[in-house]
């Protein structure tokens, strides 16, 4: 292969892998080998028979075309020939060999393959009868690349259809369990306020708490699915942050008391604007971990406040187990659970933190910590704050 070619393939390819779909990725294809070559006419014909979603039949013809009848005449019979092969589903050896005939002297005809499947062919017809001698192996790059492109775009889109099914599968196994477990809840509750025997009322709230546990891992799931496959929806609005921060803290009042934790607050009473579900499932799962993992007599510290960069900020420092430094680099990831030799004592799906990550990155914040293992951790996350009008 020539400098000049070369050259054209290196720049060409490069572009050609920002294009994102299959019909710009064709026409572009097309149109710029066509400039190059001085082609008369060329297409890239994909055939849908194995692939539904791939589908793309159009020639194109330089301005002078109508001086060339007998070029354009080819053109067309070749592509009637190309419509033929693909809707009389032809073995594929028969129909590459087929297409090694056609390509001679003027004419150059590539099969485009994906998955191991012929799905259509990418062919230019030229003026002059050196023409294929020039740049088949030009095109024959070109149209592996092509052929590589649509076959990664098949994937992604294969994986979005999956991605897609599973989120309304889970849609539907979790609205399945949430009506049950609401009633277990329910009736756990009212049984609670019935019992006097205090074993008894012991064992009816363990049920209560592991149904509601369930009941906010299902949500969690089903949220951090959603979060995978698409951006997660924020419905913004403003409201005061330090009433929610103090309310969620006081909900892990039981078990404070159980393991006599000391919680000490800094907490601004300021105004942001942010989806309020989704900052009360950031603070919830940040608290819920403090408490879960920190040690009797511990101390839990938090610190809330509007930086100089109009970020509102929200830090917890807790006394508890710490995280290990081969840790630091999974604990956001899904279903990651940090020191589990350590805290099998723990209930915890790994999926809490995963999913204040992708809050607050819907937000435009950022999330981070510090931690020692058996001494502590602080988790701290912003959220920036839209400047004030004038």
């Amino acid at each position: 292969m020539n400098i000049s070619h070369e050259k054209f393939l290196g720049k060409f390819l490069k572009k050609l892998n920002t294009i994102c779909t299959i019909k710009e990725l064709c026409a572009e294809t097309v149109q710029t080998v066509m400039k190059y070559t001085k082609a008369q006419a060329g297409w890239v014909y994909l055939s849908n028979h194995e692939f539904n979603t791939v589908a793309f039949r159009k020639v194109y013809y330089t301005s002078d075309i109508n001086k060339k009848p007998e070029i354009k005449k080819s053109a067309e019979n070749i592509f009637t020939l190309g419509e033929d092969l693909f809707s009389n589903s032809y073995e594929m050896e028969d129909t590459i060999d087929y297409f090694k005939k056609l390509s001679k002297e003027n004419t150059i005809i590539v099969p485009v393959l994906a998955h191991g499947f012929l799905i259509g062919y990418f062919a230019l017809i030229g003026r002059r009868m050196e023409f294929n001698y020039n740049f088949e192996e030009l095109v024959e790059i070109i149209t592996d690349f092509l052929s590589a492109r649509i076959e990664i775009m098949l994937l992604r889109e294969d994986l979005d259809n999956h991605d897609r099914e599973k989120i309304q599968f889970l849609a539907s196994i979790s609205h399945e369990y949430k009506t049950p477990l609401n009633s277990i809840i329910g009736f756990s509750d009212i049984l609670k306020g019935r019992l006097n025997d205090k074993n008894d009322y012991k064992y009816i709230d363990n049920i209560s708490k592991s149904a509601k546990f369930l009941l906010s891992l299902i949500q969690d799931i089903l949220d951090l699915s959603r979060a995978e496959i698409d951006k997660l929806e924020l419905n913004k609005e403003v409201f005061r942050t330090k009433e929610i921060i103090e309310d969620i803290s006081y909900s892990f009042d039981e078990i404070v008391k159980s393991k006599n934790l000391h919680f000490s607050y800094t907490v601004m009473d300021v105004e942001i604007y942010a989806d309020l579900r989704r900052f009360k499932q950031l603070i919830y799962n940040l608290i819920s971990n403090a408490v879960k993992f920190n040690k009797l007599n511990g101390k839990i510290t938090i610190v809330s406040y509007m930086n100089d960069a109009n970020e509102f900020v929200f830090e917890i420092k807790d006394t508890g187990d710490g995280i290990r430094k081969k840790d630091y680099d999974t604990i956001f990831s899904f279903f990651s659970q940090v020191n589990r030799s350590v805290l099998k004592r723990q209930q915890g799906s790994g999926i809490g933190l995963a999913l204040c990550k992708k809050i607050v990155e819907a937000h435009g914040g950022v999330i981070g910590f510090k931690s020692r293992l058996n001494c502590g951790s602080t988790f701290w996350f912003t959220i920036p704050q839209p400047e004030a009008s004038e």
